[in-house]
């Protein structure tokens, strides 16, 4: 099997690569690299432009090599231009389909669990959320053999906490470590389904070959007539609460030389009546778009069901709790958060 990465310097594929050399189930990987480095063998590319702006003599010897595309590139930031976003998880979502049938590929497309919460979500997560269900829809027609992979939000290796690109939860982590959030826009149960980066891509590299499942939450991935199947790698009723994750690294920082405050949870409807006018509206207009980002991320966990899990061994939530832990402290010592 000679596999296709995109989005190799990403919080995902990055963990896809570092897991090829361990023995998992790809003979090769070549990874498609925009801007950044990889440990790869690598293709100069741009998955927005046709034929992922590729010379056609590059491109047709890639075609005839390639067996399986795992496509994790995207825009992933909120707060990126519309037509920036549309370029990325549209567009390129398209190209690398056209790659994918030129090569007579499988396609494991990394989209995002919180499409299904687009309807309650905020309207700064709106263009993002949008285009990753329109990507999932030309996966759907593509006329490919594929997994559509709905990952929810993604922490740092189970067992080093090791971590290529910070995100959302790891500023949260760093911003609670610092003392700097007296107040979390969530429900103290709110629940955030996290799972180590190393298990997304066991599963990811497992749906290379296979949809073949048996999920811990008794769910099955759908799979349409044209034989695209929809997965779930997600912790589903494993998952931590936002207030276990605050706990944790309150538990925490003391071997971290640290001692944390925590902050007090307010359900978003309040803050937004509430805490913004008073205390958000006069500040710089950096910290406004901050907390902006924040209420965003918020509205993706506000009274909202668990995701179901297609996992075939999902992790247990003791598990989880040792992995985030680890992200903790992964993220502690690369920032400067470890007293002497």
């Amino acid at each position: 099997m000679t596999i296709l990465l995109t989005g190799g310097s990403g919080a995902v594929g990055a963990a896809v690569l570092g897991k090829v050399p361990a023995g998992g189930p790809a003979e090769r990987i070549v990874a498609l690299v925009h801007r950044g480095d990889v440990a790869a063998a690598t293709v100069a590319g741009d998955i927005t432009a046709p034929r992922l702006g590729l010379a056609a003599d590059v491109y047709a010897r890639l075609a005839g090599q390639i067996t399986s595309v795992v496509h994790c590139a995207g825009a992933t930031e909120f707060t990126a231009a519309d037509e920036v976003i549309r370029a990325l998880n549209v567009d390129g979502t398209r190209h690398v389909l056209e790659f994918a049938a030129d090569a007579g590929a499988r396609v494991v497309f990394a989209s995002t669990a919180f499409v299904v919460r687009r309807d309650s979500a905020a309207p700064l997560t709106q263009s993002y959320l949008e285009t990753k269900l329109a990507a999932e829809d030309l996966v759907r027609s593509a006329g490919l053999p594929a997994a559509i992979a709905r990952i929810g939000v993604v922490m740092g290796d189970a067992r080093t906490g090791q971590m290529s690109r910070f995100q959302g939860l790891h500023s949260t982590v760093d911003a609670v470590l610092r003392n700097l959030l007296p107040v979390l826009p969530f429900a103290r149960d709110a629940v955030i389904d996290a799972l180590p980066r190393d298990i997304v891509a066991d599963e990811l590299l497992r749906l290379c070959a296979t949809d073949d499942h048996a999920s811990g939450d008794g769910v099955a991935g759908a799979v349409n007539d044209a034989g695209v199947s929809e997965q779930w790698i997600t912790a589903g009723s494993a998952a931590l609460t936002i207030g276990r994750m605050v706990e944790l690294v309150a538990e925490r920082a003391p071997h971290l030389g640290r001692t944390v405050h925590p902050p007090r949870f307010v359900r978003p409807a309040l803050v937004d009546r509430v805490v913004r006018p008073a205390y958000i509206d006069p500040l710089p207009a950096a910290q406004r778009r901050k907390f902006a980002n924040l209420m965003a991320l918020a509205s993706l966990f506000d009274d909202v069901p668990a995701f179901p899990s297609t996992l075939p061994d999902p992790p247990t939530t003791q598990q989880l709790e040792d992995a985030f832990v680890a992200t903790v402290d992964y993220l502690a010592a690369s920032k400067g958060l470890v007293a002497a």
